[in-house]
């Protein structure tokens, strides 16, 4: 009998281990929206029911953690949890390990429409002021051009509404937006009171940069086993056709 009682409750305490095995710590930038946001308190968007899929598919549970990007990165970085929605830049590939793409997002320029011009490259940049989220990554050429103070880079803590109101008040030169036209469209569903203002904005044609999106652990822990189960998830989402039906639904409004 004792013995029986002994084995039970190994047996127990294995499913517990087992079931708990995979609990990660997802943070993320609380204004990312259709990517990942906050409604009704609880999270949403592209990358929250793609993951979901990639949860059941692996018997894991994602927590996520909503914050601005810069602290979500921040925690990421100290070992915390796993960032989502991160890029890849020269920088971060040696503080990072990262998953295999996500998602791709297209970042748009904005300008005012009384100094409208033709994006081809990071050259037609020099000398502007440029507004985007305090954090983000822009590609290394971007950041090469910020750091020897070619062009000014102007931080802000992702609202878009209020970048592009600065755009058409001529308080900033240009506006980065994503995820493409979505952005701009959903800036004014959301803010009416800036339908004033829409006639004094411009969008550049030519994309500015397709994005793309990873889940990033700092290289301080080891999570190879973990990335290996993820990405193979991750194809068989994207191979189904199951992503491709949670982005058409959020991305609607273009």
């Amino acid at each position: 009998m004792l013995r029986k009682i002994y084995l039970f409750t190994l047996c127990l305490l294995f499913t517990s281990m087992t079931s708990q095995a995979c609990n990660i710590d997802i943070y993320a930038n609380q204004n990312m929206k259709p990517k990942i946001y906050i409604e009704d308190g609880k999270p949403a968007g592209i990358l929250v029911e793609m993951m979901s899929f990639i949860a059941q598919d692996i018997n894991c549970q994602f927590n996520y953690k909503f914050s601005t990007w810069a602290r979500a990165y921040k925690n990421m970085l100290n070992g915390k949890g796993a960032v989502i929605g991160i890029s890849k830049g020269l920088s971060r590939e040696k503080l990072i390990n990262y998953s295999d793409a996500i998602f791709t997002e297209e970042m748009l320029l904005v300008t005012h429409i009384d100094n409208v011009f033709q994006y081809n490259n990071i050259d037609d940049l020099l000398g502007k002021t440029v507004i985007a989220s305090r954090g983000a990554y822009f590609g290394d050429k971007f950041e090469q051009a910020v750091m020897n103070k070619l062009l000014t880079f102007v931080p802000d803590n992702g609202d878009i509404a209020k970048r592009l109101e600065r755009v058409a008040r001529g308080r900033v030169d240009i506006a980065i937006i994503s995820p493409g036209k979505y952005a701009f469209k959903n800036a004014f569903i959301k803010h009416s009171e800036l339908l004033a203002l829409k006639d004094q904005l411009y969008i550049v044609p030519t994309v500015f940069r397709r994005d793309l999106n990873f889940l990033g652990f700092s290289k301080k822990h080891n999570h190879k086993a973990f990335l290996e189960k993820f990405n193979l998830s991750l194809k068989k989402g994207h191979q189904s056709g199951a992503f491709k039906a949670i982005k058409d639904k959020y991305l609607q409004l273009q």
